[in-house]
């Protein structure tokens, strides 16, 4: 896989890669996967020397910080979550892989800053409609929008643990 992940690196790295992956014609594994690969060619490409997946799905390890790995693929989406599990438990930072573009693009952010931002506009949400879910009370969906997390764009400095700026 290290052969691989390095690869990626070396595109992720490209103004422009031709013959660009249609994802369209994946499914949302098959793009979740493409997003944790991306993610850990550029943790790669900052600097990060031991990187590698972890379970089946979320979870990216780039030396000894964990990462959760959330993805969109189509412009104008938001990033969903649980809101019953924001943020897996062993995270100290959440990893947003924009593929809306011609090549990913990546926000980083605190773990415990995602956990809260993500809930306090949940929380509002719910306030605002009475506090009820219309149309599905049973339904534990949240987002996060783009213009929430620009402030964390490329920052792979919060995955290395270094001080971060207050709200």
């Amino acid at each position: 896989m290290g052969e691989q992940i390095e690869r990626l690196a070396e595109i992720a790295g490209r103004e422009h890669c031709p013959g660009a992956l249609d994802l369209r014609r994946l499914g949302n594994r098959q793009v979740h996967d493409y997003a944790r690969f991306s993610a850990a060619a550029a943790a790669l490409a900052n600097g990060y020397r031991h990187v590698h997946l972890v379970g089946p799905t979320t979870r990216l390890m780039a030396d000894d910080r964990m990462a959760q790995v959330n993805s969109r693929r189509l412009p104008g989406s938001p990033w969903q979550f649980s809101i019953n599990r924001i943020v897996v438990d062993d995270a100290a930072a959440v990893i947003f892989v924009d593929l809306t573009g011609d090549h990913p693009d990546f926000y980083v952010a605190p773990a415990q800053w995602v956990h809260d931002d993500v809930q306090r506009r949940y929380d509002q949400w719910l306030e605002n409609k009475g506090g009820t879910r219309p149309r599905n009370p049973a339904s534990d969906h949240a987002t996060l929008e783009l213009d929430q997390i620009s402030r964390w764009h490329r920052r792979w400095d919060v995955l290395a643990g270094s001080e971060i700026p207050g709200p």
